[in-house]
């Protein structure tokens, strides 16, 4: 029916969701190359701080380092790997730099129909120190934003609006409002300006699968989503955690309501991630490698890159050995049923 892509991007997020409508949206980029490098390019790939972030999994005592980080995946050759040309929606759920490594390549090589973003007034000084992230991304980000790029319609939406193309697709904006950006202008923390967004697609049952997108969100979007939105974010299936799934001395207490099935932890040193506030089962791109979901009316199948990881997750549980899937390119970990 549909199809969630959760990528291993060396730091930050980019997932990717094909519609059953045959609609592409991608969230966040981050790791994005094309074929044609340019100088500030070639200079942030051979920059220290880029080779600290191929390295610095930083995994605890207690687990496995399967070495993920050193092989991550590249937004824009897995698009064309399956044949994608047009993003219909393009989402960037707050202006940090994690969320923008490679937007420019991104409008280079592909269609984009729609991009979703905020009116933020982030900014970050041209000449300043970009920290292994290209500033070639950020100027053609400010220009989107300041409307003076062409090739895209801009959209600007809020939590409760309504929108036939997005709701035909199943998405729901939980946020952020005009307040919660207000609030990310003012103090000059852009988390809690993040998209927030329920995917719902349909189960065999009557009912509705429920997936988060919660960004890099923060206690203030929380407290509005539970305030506005308590019954349609209770007990979820999958949780795509909040700011990669840190551990940044943040409150926990919405996990008692959301309740996921699944969390599923994005790119961040090991030795940063909240493994203790989140249950089982929990399932990291340090690990995983990308995930896949396939998603269907009866069932939710997980699907993962990394043989060594899934062949251990599986004997862990007598499960037995996984099997190879060549749609995917991964090994098939568990399925629940609707």
């Amino acid at each position: 029916m549909s199809v969630i892509h959760f990528l291993n991007v060396l730091e930050g997020d980019c997932n990717i969701i094909q519609h059953d409508s045959d609609r592409i949206t991608v969230i966040d980029v981050s790791n994005g190359y094309n074929d044609v490098d340019t100088d500030e390019e070639k200079a942030v790939k051979a920059s220290e701080m880029r080779k600290l972030m191929l390295s610095r999994t930083q995994v605890p005592s207690d687990k496995k380092d399967y070495h993920q980080k050193k092989t991550p995946d590249n937004p824009i050759q897995y698009l064309k790997k399956y044949g994608i040309k047009n993003i219909f929606r393009f989402i960037i759920t707050h202006p940090d730099m994690d969320h923008l490594d490679g937007i420019r390549d991104l409008y280079t090589d592909f269609s984009v129909t729609n991009t979703w973003d905020t009116d933020n007034l982030k900014y970050i000084d041209p000449n300043g120190n970009f920290a292994g992230y290209n500033k070639e991304d950020w100027e053609f980000y400010r220009k989107l934003r300041a409307g003076q790029y062409t090739g895209t319609g801009r959209k600007t939406y809020h939590a409760t609006e309504v929108n036939e193309y997005y709701n035909q697709d199943d998405l729901k904006i939980l946020a952020p409002t005009t307040a919660l950006i207000k609030q990310a202008n003012d103090s000059g923390n852009f988390n809690d300006s993040s998209y927030v967004l329920l995917y719902t697609p349909k189960k065999a049952n009557g009912g509705n699968w429920k997936f988060l997108f919660a960004g890099d969100s923060e206690d203030s979007t929380w407290e509005y989503i539970l305030a506005n939105f308590k019954d349609e974010v209770a007990n979820v299936d999958v949780l795509f955690a909040p700011h990669h799934g840190r551990d940044s001395g943040r409150s926990y207490e919405f996990l008692k309501t959301v309740n996921p099935k699944v969390t599923l932890f994005g790119n961040a040193s090991s030795r940063h991630l909240a493994y203790n506030c989140y249950k089982p089962i929990r399932i990291t791109n340090n690990q995983a490698g990308y995930v896949i979901v396939d998603i269907s009316e009866d069932k939710i199948t997980f699907y993962v890159k990394n043989y060594e990881f899934a062949k251990y997750y599986k004997h862990k549980r007598n499960w037995g050995d996984p099997v190879y899937n060549t749609k995917f390119q991964a090994y098939g970990l568990f399925k629940f049923d609707a």
